[in-house]
């Protein structure tokens, strides 16, 4: 019996170029609601950033945040992975030092960015839609350390995440989106994540779904009773997914007969 759905955002319910939620959704996980059937958001953006993308149901969903650091039910923190201040402070001085990237370091209500190019702060507020608070020294910052993220707008990828191998295995960098690298602690992620909610509305992992689209859904695998791949998503996720979809939200009326 299906009690769980998750879903990721960027390339899953919102498509490539896609700036908003299909409107139609919101009516779905209404409909979810009074089923019995949980819905929650799993991305790696902020909970402030997910709540305005999501404001018709914004206190009906769950919020699995920052590719799983941050975990919240009912405007309730039920899970929190923060990073150890002396190996942050020295990942985002190692990111600073990247030629052409930019670093973002996530806490709980807000984000926080140093900028190199002034159309960064731009980008983070108008763009990304996230909280932000700029900074003199991202490395003094007082809140807790949450996840920690390297911009580069020409994109990341694995020849730039390997110049971060000393913060292995504590650290482990992440590509999602094809311009971000978020760096997260061992045994933190979308997966641990899930078990976390799962467990606060007493889930068992069968009754839940899944959907993703790139590498930071891998951890899914195992963690969701069913994983669906975005067709057009990353190969090493479609092939270990259990489906692929185009559309989460026909998915979703074809499985729940909604």
């Amino acid at each position: 019996m299906i009690k769980l759905i998750a879903s990721d955002v960027d390339g899953t319910l919102m498509r490539e170029g896609e700036r908003v939620i299909p409107p139609f959704l919101f009516p779905l996980i209404r409909s979810m609601k009074e089923k019995g059937i949980h819905f929650a958001v799993c991305s790696g953006r902020q909970y402030a950033n997910l709540r305005r993308l999501f404001a018709p149901v914004a206190d009906d969903i769950g919020y699995i945040c920052e590719n799983g650091s941050l975990v919240v039910w009912q405007n309730q923190i039920i899970a929190k992975e923060t990073i150890d201040r002396k190996t942050g402070q020295d990942l985002m001085r190692a990111i600073l030092r990247q030629p052409d990237s930019e670093v973002l370091l996530s806490g709980v209500s807000t984000c926080y960015i140093q900028p190199k190019n002034p159309e960064y702060i731009s980008h983070m507020r108008d763009h990304v839609g996230n909280d932000t608070t700029v900074v003199d020294d991202v490395c003094g910052v007082t809140d807790a350390f949450i996840k920690i993220s390297l911009y580069r707008k020409s994109g990341v990828d694995a020849q730039l995440a390997a110049q971060f191998a000393d913060f292995a295995p504590y650290l482990i960098p992440v590509v999602g989106r094809s311009s971000w690298m978020d760096f997260l602690r061992e045994n933190c992620d979308k997966g641990t994540a899930m078990d976390a909610l799962c467990a606060h509305l007493q889930i068992s992992m069968e009754d839940s779904i899944a959907f993703g689209d790139n590498e930071n859904d891998l951890p899914l695998v195992g963690h969701a009773g069913t994983l669906y791949a975005m067709a057009d998503g990353h190969p090493k996720l479609i092939e270990q997914a259990d489906h692929t979809t185009m559309d989460v939200v026909e998915e979703l009326h074809r499985l729940l007969h909604i």
